[in-house]
């Protein structure tokens, strides 16, 4: 006998009961020889959270004029820490860049990391994701007095074309301005200091520092109509194999993006950017 359609389709909708459920079925399965202890367990242990982050990307993870670390992302995993160990400060940093986000938490050199990491299928393959914290999308500065008013004037060969240095950036380029010359930085912050030199005609980056480097400029820059791909999802990242730690995190992150942290979540959101997030619900929007 199988299962009717409709159970089936009961199972499709409530996916992280089967999932639970799957992981409970393995669990006892593989039984206690082969029974491995959740990185959870080492964090509550260790009465910290080892966390890879960015302190060149703002808003989100930045060294401010004080030489303090902050930023949204840096403020909500302290969030997280407060939730699990009951005090925000009971955390420590792990810079990284871009290129080393990944290995940084692969190598279990951290619990996880929050650096604007992008869901895309092909990373989910090797890394586990919570649901996301923040949309993101990208889009393209450029100075207020620049000839390039919309995204197709990009494509052109006396077009200098800056953006970070990650595999999704570069694609874009290639994808939008395949004409132009291409010019990559190691941070956000070193692509807007050479928009602000004119090394470059324009910079294409995650919507969050986008809008945060065109609020400060005091008007010297603008955004361009439009967005380079589509709407995307930024999410806490972590070496897969390890569910009761990645269940406690996504549990947290949807407490906070709409669920009973969410006032916690929308202050600080509302501080970095300026705006207030989606909604908790869809339906409670006004």
């Amino acid at each position: 006998m199988g299962f009717s359609s409709s159970l089936l389709r009961r199972f499709a909708v409530h996916h992280r009961a089967v999932l639970c459920c799957l992981a409970a079925l393995f669990a006892v399965g593989a039984g206690p020889a082969h029974a491995q202890e959740s990185r959870l367990a080492e964090i509550l242990k260790r009465d910290k959270l080892i966390v890879a982050t960015g302190n060149s990307s703002v808003p989100t993870g930045f060294i401010d004029e004080n030489g303090k670390h902050t930023g949204f992302e840096v403020e909500f995993a302290r969030l997280l820490a407060n939730a699990i160990l009951g005090s925000p400060d009971k955390i420590e940093f792990v810079v990284v860049d871009a290129p080393g986000r990944f290995p940084a938490v692969l190598s279990g050199r951290v619990d996880f990391g929050i650096a604007t990491a992008t869901i895309y299928p092909d990373r989910a393959v090797r890394l586990a994701f919570t649901q996301p914290y923040m949309d993101s999308t990208t889009f393209v500065v450029v100075p207020k007095d620049s000839a390039i008013k919309k995204i197709e004037d990009l494509d052109g060969a006396d077009v200098i074309f800056g953006a970070p240095n990650t595999a999704a950036m570069i694609d874009r380029a290639k994808r939008y301005a395949p004409k132009a010359k291409a010019m990559y930085f190691d941070t956000d912050s070193a692509a807007f200091q050479a928009l602000k030199s004119r090394r470059v005609s324009a910079v294409q980056t995650d919507s969050a520092s986008a809008e945060f480097q065109v609020a400060r400029s005091n008007g010297a820059w603008i955004k361009l109509p439009g967005q380079l791909g589509s709407l995307n999802g930024n999410a806490l990242f972590m070496k897969p194999g390890d569910f009761q730690l990645w269940l406690c995190l996504d549990t947290i992150v949807g407490e906070y993006t709409h669920g009973s942290r969410y006032d916690e979540y929308q202050a600080l959101y509302k501080k970095w950017f300026g705006v207030d997030p989606p909604p908790a619900r869809f339906y409670s929007a006004k």
